[in-house]
């Protein structure tokens, strides 16, 4: 127990061993445990949220026992974090107002101009206001939970107890539109995990092959540069009629975008590396071999840095583009839906809930990048001000011209 509470590789196989396990030690109790109840019938689990409460309580349970003082920390700066949040929020307020002024500027312009816009002959308003949004639209949501149950073979979970389906004639509940929210971004995730996870592998592979072999760049860098020119959009009906509506068709559609963008910015970037690093490797005597792969690679993540965010908001994108255009799940077809509908309201709904996918994707991988990073000397200065810059330079010139009189 020492080895795996101090060895972090045997902590997560560990974890990892736990977490495949939970379903199999809730098989062995068939009509649930006290205060809760779910039911086991031939290996079809009738998943209840009682259910999910005990396996998500016994996925904790494994950090908590092992590892009880980081979590006691992460805990105690969790709180902290949330009683500062009024007061960075206020200190946030003070430091830039005309960021919150600006948006709260445009919540309040596109409610007025839900007021004066005319109501036209369709269903849905062309400009709905905030309360027909996150109101009467949101909720119409809940039709959208149409999923009987998720079968991997040994176990099959049923989940129509979960909420009611109102596109089967059922009362429309908010837990049905939580859960068709939930479902619809867990597949689009999915996709957009397994298309990133290719595209990355396939560009960094890629652009740091080419510059190390010669005779790669010579014979191979013109038709990949030729796939590069293809137009992403065009590239959607292509892969529908070769791959259909599949899994595997919309990984390597988002795995090609990715690919365009990061096998010219990987090649970019070996390029850049300072020489000093090189000259200093090979002084040390680092074959050509171990040169590149200790120092030109690593040298390469931080110019990385913006090809690879920019990359992921583009597959992101790609995602959603691949959804609207032929497939039955996701947020693309949420937002297909919104349009032959003309549902405007809808539209917004699932910007918003993109939006915060991306910007939270989009933090996640930048912290990583952090870390990848650390090695690299820190600025000890706080910033720039832009405007002792601008006035230095305009002091500069002023200057050269009193010189030049």
């Amino acid at each position: 127990m020492n080895l795996l509470v101090r060895s972090r590789k045997f902590f997560w196989i560990g974890y990892l061993v736990w977490t495949l396990l939970i379903p199999w030690l809730l098989l062995q109790f068939p009509k649930g445990l006290p205060f809760v109840t779910w039911s086991n019938e031939g290996g079809d689990i009738v998943v209840t949220w009682s259910y999910i409460i005990c396996a998500w309580v016994l996925f904790l349970a494994w950090p908590v026992v092992f590892r009880r003082d980081r979590v006691k920390e992460r805990l105690v700066k969790m709180g902290r974090g949330i009683v500062a949040g009024p007061s960075l929020l206020w200190a946030g307020m003070r430091r830039s107002p005309l960021f919150f002024v600006s948006w709260g500027v445009l919540l309040l312009a596109w409610q007025v101009a839900s007021y004066l816009a005319p109501p036209g002959i369709l269903e849905h308003p062309l400009v709905p206001g905030w309360d027909y949004v996150f109101g009467e639209t949101l909720w119409r949501m809940n039709g959208d939970w149409t999923v009987i149950g998720f079968d991997f073979g040994f176990v099959n979970f049923q989940v129509h107890e979960l909420a009611p389906y109102p596109a089967y004639g059922g009362e429309g509940t908010w837990p049905a539109v939580f859960l068709a929210i939930v479902f619809h971004s867990g597949m689009t995730l999915f996709r957009l995990l397994c298309g990133m996870a290719l595209g990355f592998s396939l560009g960094l592979t890629t652009g740091l092959a080419i510059p190390y072999w010669p005779w790669l760049r010579q014979t191979w860098w013109a038709p990949l540069n030729f796939l590069r020119m293809i137009p992403l959009l065009a590239a959607i009906p292509w892969l529908q009629f070769a791959l259909g509506s599949t899994l595997t068709g919309i990984t390597l559609y988002i795995a090609f975008g990715v690919w365009t963008t990061l096998v010219v910015a990987t090649m970019n970037a070996v390029a850049n590396v300072p020489d000093r690093y090189i000259e200093s490797a090979r002084t040390l005597g680092a074959s050509r071999a171990r040169t590149y792969l200790r120092v030109i690679v690593p040298g390469t993540i931080p110019e990385l840095r913006t090809a690879m965010l920019l990359s992921m908001g583009g597959s992101w994108s790609l995602a959603i583009a691949a959804e609207f255009l032929g497939f039955p799940t996701g947020l693309g077809y949420m937002a297909a839906v919104a349009v032959q509908e003309t549902n405007t309201a809808r539209l917004v709904i699932v910007g918003f809930i993109v939006a915060f996918y991306s910007l939270t994707t989009f933090y996640l991988l930048n912290e990583g990048f952090k870390k990848a990073v650390s090695w690299m000397p820190q600025r000890t200065t706080k910033g720039t001000d832009i405007a002792k810059v601008a006035g230095a330079a305009g002091a500069g010139g002023r200057a050269e011209t009193l010189e030049d009189n």
